[in-house]
């Protein structure tokens, strides 16, 4: 015959009872323990991004006026007239007409070819202008 299982007795059911509430407890303490780190990691995470749009922004802002000295070193490079009011325009008006009658005459090219002189002064002014004629 089998011997039939005793009932537990008032002590394990004591401690039964206890080990539940003790579960319980830690499993409450846990999720507890989870949201804070949940909402700690969140919190992280937001400052870590609001870092990085700070850092984009800050490397903007320096490339931005790396560029601007970079334009304003280009510009000061630039090509400027040493006397900007004289810009042969006698010569250049004399050249325009030749090369205008030239064209009207008909003769062809060998009508161009007589406007060499007029074209010569314009650019022999134009080099004295920009300091290119030693």
């Amino acid at each position: 015959k089998v011997a039939a299982a005793a009932p537990p007795s008032t002590d394990d059911q004591q401690l039964v009872a206890q080990a539940a509430m003790l579960e319980a407890k830690m499993r409450a303490e846990l999720e507890v323990r989870t949201q804070a780190m949940t909402a700690e990691f969140e919190d992280q995470k937001q400052k870590l991004a609001e870092q990085q749009v700070r850092n984009v922004l800050s490397l903007e802002k320096t490339e931005a006026a790396s560029l601007e000295a970079q334009i304003a070193a280009l510009k000061a490079q630039q090509y400027t007239p040493k006397n900007p009011a004289a810009r042969c325009m006698e010569e250049e008006g004399a050249c325009l007409k030749c090369y205008q009658e030239a064209a009207a005459s008909g003769q062809g090219v060998t009508a161009f070819l007589e406007c060499r002189a007029v074209v010569e002064a314009y650019s022999l002014c134009a080099k004295a202008s920009t300091g290119s004629v030693p």
